[in-house]
């Protein structure tokens, strides 16, 4: 094998390494049928949802120009999803497919 496909194995596989001991650390630190929670966490997963959407929202609308209505109602209906809801992944999934049935069909 030449070189460069050595560097970029051992490129691929030490990344392969970081994300799979990322994925794999919460459930080393919060693992076991008797361990709970700690409070912070609970805290921090209920408040970092609607703030990551909102984010999403706010940069998908950075670049827009005024043309028409329809991202807009998208992200509405994402934003009101979420709040109704509590969510992420139906909200994220719903206003995406909103948006592309604006695009297509509006």
């Amino acid at each position: 094998m030449t070189d460069e496909i050595i560097y970029m194995l051992c490129v691929v596989g030490a990344c392969f390494a970081v994300n799979y001991g990322l994925r794999a650390l919460p459930f080393l630190l919060f693992a076991g049928r008797d361990r709970a929670l700690p409070q912070w966490v609970e805290r921090l997963g209920n408040f970092l949802s609607p703030v990551i959407i909102a984010m999403l929202v706010a940069y998908s609308y950075s670049s827009l120009e005024w043309k028409t209505a329809w991202p807009y109602l998208a992200g509405a209906a994402t934003v009101g999803l979420q709040l109704w809801k509590r969510n992420p992944l139906a909200s994220i999934v719903a206003g995406t497919a909103l948006y592309m049935a604006f695009l297509a069909y509006g």
